[in-house]
């Protein structure tokens, strides 16, 4: 109460620090909690399959072929059973859309999936027995989300529904159960279960290189992980010797999945590596918070020196002044707390639309919750009440009644460490707030090799790809259309490997893997590629004229390989008839890999992108007229688009959602940082106002006063820079390499860091310093 201010700021600083460690708290736990609620998650794991065909790039991927599961378990006891999570469409159904009574349906996360999917999963049945889970072939099990779309408020159990898979095909299914919507914080989420056909097509039921989807496995307890690695790897070589086998543990599918392809059904995943830079931030703004607690509080604790002698004259013994200061500690400590408290509770709603999560306000009321508020009370009050109360107890009151000062300048000294350790770590997170930045612009603004201005991706299933010729006659008849074009692979995804065929310079045949896309004739002019050498697709080529990149062609070896002989598998011979530039079609995060193109117009399949160019006047009104023409020729009315820039973004959500929270996180290490800075240089100041009154009554002008004021916190704020620089470094370049493409740490970001700690440390001790130095030296001398 005697320091009203100083409470104020140091409880403020410390509340703040608390919330932001909740926040980031409660977001790291549910983040390392998905899939949890699964009943013997330890013993499940996805199958990954390590891919490294001759000549392609070895590839992580999450799908797997339809025999894979049945012909590893058959062959390896410790399977105790399995689950195949393969998408509906486009591969097994060409489309799927649900009637009933006169009303459509489409549902977005539509599975074929094998009978196991409820126990694996841990599936909370509503309809049906779950003896009958998935019964038949021409059963369907629904989430109560799809079945309340469906059926309103009506059972869904045992109703039939006309499934439409092609305009003039469509099959009945019967709802043999209804299952709880999975919980957010699973890492599958779908809406509709389906048996596997008896037939695929094309023979893909029984092709083990094929990718379908994920495989889960549920293994005994106990098993050695590698060795039953290596033990399926030399399983699935009897059947294609390209493929090791993988083992991830379902908890951490959702976490460290980043660097897999065909991550089918892994919803709003995360790179564990920012969760371990978000815990440490959290932990360091704690830390400055607390740094901020000592150092204010021993600043303050050094004048208390005559009430600390008094007490001790009329009895007061050491363990009582402890445990006062203890208390005060404790006061203000659950002051904070409670302030905290309330933050989280108005800012919790923000975080979650930042990073696109559904962190309930409720849970700030659980249990382990208020346990970690306890811990967190006890704690910081023993690490920000124990070292002064120590201190101030361990005065001597002869020296106190003649001083009134309990500890002199050897205690500074310490003051100093702190002040210079809160700011290193603020220096710290400036830096990397800037090397973060630059990243984040730098993969959003590169030139990607094409053009995607005003570009609108249309996603095509099989059955509206067999109708693009239509749905292309009708958009080139809409005004603010200035071009179109399909493909096959999407832009910024992973690529399709595929294998082809070439005559190497020393005549030997070759076959390797490489990524297809398969594009319409104006592909390469309709995004702007640069082709190299040769030409690109004309009308009067042949059917399978194809052209290749830079990267492929170096492979090749040819000085010019334009003309040379290529086959893609399984097609008539081809010939190479361009080299485009390279161009990033994949992620930033991977380096360009060989890729050739074709233009090949007869395999629905390979037409699943369309991309519409639009011109910028009225843009409105055209995409009303393209979404028009788009559902009338399709006949699909749930068909959708995307600008493609919107899509690109979305690659680096997670990306940029860490940029965000690092550089919210930041702005609260340097707030408390300074809160700390400002009430201790107001503490200094009012302690050194007799000093001062002296030095201006001597002739000391004000602008000495105020360098000789500021000197000292800029020189620990030097300190603090140099200090963090070496620790920021490495750090940043750490997190770079996770990015094929990126930016190199500059001597201007750490100098443009320090400026900005400086330019802060000087603005919040200025302040006070000018209020100082401008006072009346009159009053500060009349006082004792």
């Amino acid at each position: 109460m005697r320091n009203k201010s100083f409470a104020t700021i140091n409880i403020a600083g410390l509340g703040i620090a608390i919330a932001a460690c909740t926040l980031i708290g409660l977001f790291v736990y549910n983040e390392l909690n998905f899939d949890s609620h699964i009943t013997g998650k330890g013993n499940i794991f996805r199958l990954n399959e390590y891919i490294h065909y001759d000549g392609a790039t070895p590839q992580l991927s999450a799908a797997t072929g339809t025999p894979l599961a049945s012909f590893l378990k058959n062959n390896n006891q410790e399977i105790e059973n399995y689950t195949r999570l393969f998408p509906a469409t486009p591969f097994i159904y060409p489309t799927i859309i649900f009637e009933y009574n006169g009303k459509k349906i489409k549902a977005n996360q539509v599975v074929c999936t094998d009978t196991s999917f409820a126990n694996m999963f841990g599936a909370k049945i509503i309809e049906g027995d779950a003896k009958n889970f998935m019964h038949g072939k021409n059963n369907i099990v629904l989430t109560k989300k799809l079945a309340a779309k469906i059926f309103g408020n009506e059972i869904a159990l045992s109703k039939t529904l006309i499934m439409h898979i092609t305009d003039t095909s469509s099959m009945y299914v019967t709802v043999s159960n209804v299952i709880a919507d999975l919980p957010a914080t699973s890492h599958i989420q779908v809406e509709g279960l389906l048996s596997f056909p008896d037939q695929i097509g094309n023979g893909l039921e029984d092709n083990y290189g094929a990718l379908f989807g994920p495989t889960y496995l549920k293994l005994q307890p106990g098993i050695d992980i590698k060795a039953f690695e290596t033990k399926l790897t030399n399983t699935i070589h009897t059947k294609n010797r390209f493929i090791d086998m993988r083992l991830q543990p379902l908890t951490k599918v959702h976490t460290q999945s980043t660097d897999i392809i065909y991550d089918y059904f892994n919803y709003n995943k995360i790179d564990g590596k920012y969760l371990n830079i978000f815990i440490v931030t959290g932990l360091a703004i704690f830390l400055i918070a607390c740094i901020n607690f000592i150092s204010l509080t021993t600043a303050i604790a050094g004048y208390r020196g005559k009430e600390i002698a008094i007490k001790k004259i009329i009895g007061a013994k050491r363990i009582q002044i402890i445990f006062q200061i203890i208390a005060e500690t404790f006061l203000s400590v659950l002051s904070s707390i409670l302030l905290s408290g309330l933050l989280t509770a108005i800012f919790l709603p923000y975080m979650n639309n930042i990073l696109n999560r559904e962190l309930d306000i409720r849970s700030l009321n659980q249990f382990n919750l208020f346990g970690i508020y306890v811990i967190i009370l006890l704690i910081t009050t023993v690490i920000a009440g124990a070292y002064p109360a120590w201190l101030i107890s361990s005065s001597k009151v002869n020296q106190v009644l003649r001083t009134k000062i309990l500890f002199g300048k050897t205690r500074n000294t310490l003051r100093n460490v702190l002040v210079t350790g809160q700011f290193a770590i603020a220096v710290i997170f400036i830096i990397s707030l800037i090397v973060f930045l630059k990243q984040l612009s730098y993969i959003q603004n590169k030139d990607l090799g094409y053009s995607f201005d005003q570009v609108i991706k249309v996603p095509l299933d099989m059955q509206t790809a067999s109708k693009l010729p239509v749905i292309q006659s009708k958009l080139s008849k809409v005004k603010g259309v200035t071009d179109f074009t399909s493909g096959f692979m999407e832009l910024g995804g992973s690529g399709s490997l595929f294998g082809i065929d070439y005559i190497a310079p020393d005549g030997e045949i070759k076959h390797i893997s490489v990524n297809f896309e398969n594009g319409a004739r104006n592909y390469t002019q309709f995004f702007g590629m640069k082709i190299i050498k040769g030409d690109g697709f004309k009308k009067d080529n042949i059917e399978n004229a194809y052209i290749i990149n830079e990267t492929l062609a170096k492979q090749i070896g040819y000085p010019d390989p334009v003309g040379k002989e290529i086959n893609l598998s399984s097609f008539p011979r081809g010939v190479i008839i361009g080299i485009v530039k390279d161009f990033n079609y994949s992620s930033l995060h991977a380096k360009i890999e060989p890729l050739i193109i074709g233009a090949i117009d007869y395999v629905p399949v390979w037409q699943s992108q369309l991309y519409i160019k639009i011109s910028t006047a009225r843009i409105s009104s055209t995409l009303k007229e393209v979404e028009t023409v788009l559902k009338n020729a399709s006949g699909d009315p749930f068909i959708s688009y995307e600008f493609l820039d919107e899509h690109f973004k979305e690659l680096y959500a997670s990306d940029k959602q860490a940029g965000i929270m690092i550089a919210i996180i930041a702005g609260l290490a340097i707030l408390i940082a300074c809160l700390g800075l400002f009430s201790l240089a107001s503490f200094i100041m009012v302690r050194r106002a007799k000093e001062i009154s002296i030095r201006k009554v001597l002739g000391a002008s004000i602008k000495n006063i105020i360098t000789k004021l500021s000197k000292e916190f800029i020189q620990l704020v030097i300190i603090a820079f140099f200090i963090a620089v070496p620790v920021a470094g490495y750090m940043m370049n750490k997190w770079l390499q996770g990015f094929a493409y990126r930016i190199s740490t500059e001597w201007w970001m750490f100098a443009l860091g320090g400026i900005a700690a400086i330019l802060i440390a000087l603005l919040t001790v200025s302040f006070q310093a000018i209020r100082t130095a401008i006072a009346n030296p009159l009053k500060s001398l009349r006082t004792e």
